[in-house]
């Protein structure tokens, strides 16, 4: 039987949603993330914010910058943290201990001496400590008050720690009630969705990575569609694409239809996409 990626010639999937750095789009928003994150980490100013909305990206930009900090060893030291919802800050620290790939401990308050004596030797080491905290809008009441601690953890000319925190929205709600810690925060950058024209150059670019060519894969009807339905948010865009070549290869179609497409809006219908002929987003460049 041929299989899938047979069936379109391609090498390998291209519409993936893990967040590999091989099919990584960067637009104009994104790369000015990747940028402010590094300078803000760089000049170790502490805490910077990254907010979008789901699958906008965070997780891919968070990623290419830990994968480029870990390129120098010697310069830097990166831990991620992918559950940050633990209710008691000893089980938040204890989290941020093994990401570091240190041992736990067993009470708060060898916790904080073990966080402290590491940033000190990193300090003294010349590496840079970069905490990535993903799902930030997770992170429990008490634990904001254990990042505020964490950022306190400097020199006199220099923080020991520099904390980047992925968030949705609706962060800025908890932040609101915490002015010690959003007053800590020293820059933040927001994605927004993709644009037409970057949604168009990012599905040509996930094809070309995958060995494949997606205006000769997706009919051209298709393509206002892909965007419509998805107003650019780059998770939904592949996770439709996914489907309509999962859709086309069971058919035994070359080719993503707009009738093939529009039955698997039907079928996603779970998602709440857009159809074809409701409401279309208006691009910031004036297109559809």
């Amino acid at each position: 039987m041929i299989t899938y990626l047979e069936h379109f010639k391609l090498q390998r999937p291209p519409f993936s949603t893990t967040p590999d750095p091989s099919f990584a789009y960067a637009s104009r928003e994104h790369e000015k993330a990747l940028l402010q994150i590094a300078y803000y980490a760089d000049e170790r100013q502490g805490l910077f914010l990254l907010m979008g909305g789901v699958g906008t990206g965070k997780t891919t930009v968070s990623q290419l910058a830990a994968n480029a900090w870990r390129q120098e060893p010697d310069r830097y030291v990166v831990g991620q943290v992918i559950d940050a919802s633990p209710r008691t800050p000893a089980a938040f620290l204890r989290n941020v201990l093994a990401s570091f790939g240190l041992p736990p401990r067993r009470n708060l308050l060898d916790l904080k001496a073990a966080l402290r004596a590491f940033l000190v030797d990193e300090y003294r080491a010349g590496r840079t400590v970069v905490l990535v905290i993903d799902e930030a809008q997770t992170i429990h009441s008490y634990n904001l008050h254990t990042i505020q601690a964490m950022t306190n953890e400097q020199t006199p000319t220099q923080k020991l720690i520099q904390i980047i925190l992925l968030a949705q929205p609706n962060f800025e709600r908890r932040l609101a009630q915490h002015a010690a810690l959003r007053s800590r925060i020293a820059g933040m950058a927001t994605l927004d969705p993709l644009t037409w024209q970057e949604t168009l150059e990012m599905l040509r670019h996930r094809m070309g990575i995958a060995g494949g060519d997606f205006d000769a894969t997706f009919d051209k009807p298709t393509h206002k569609m892909i965007y419509n339905a998805t107003r650019g948010v780059p998770r939904d865009v592949c996770v439709l694409c996914n489907a309509a070549m999962i859709s086309a290869y069971s058919a035994g179609f070359g080719t993503v239809t707009e009738a093939l497409l529009r039955q698997t809006l039907d079928e996603y219908a779970v998602k709440s996409w857009a159809r074809p002929g409701e409401s279309e987003p208006q691009d910031q460049n004036g297109g559809l």
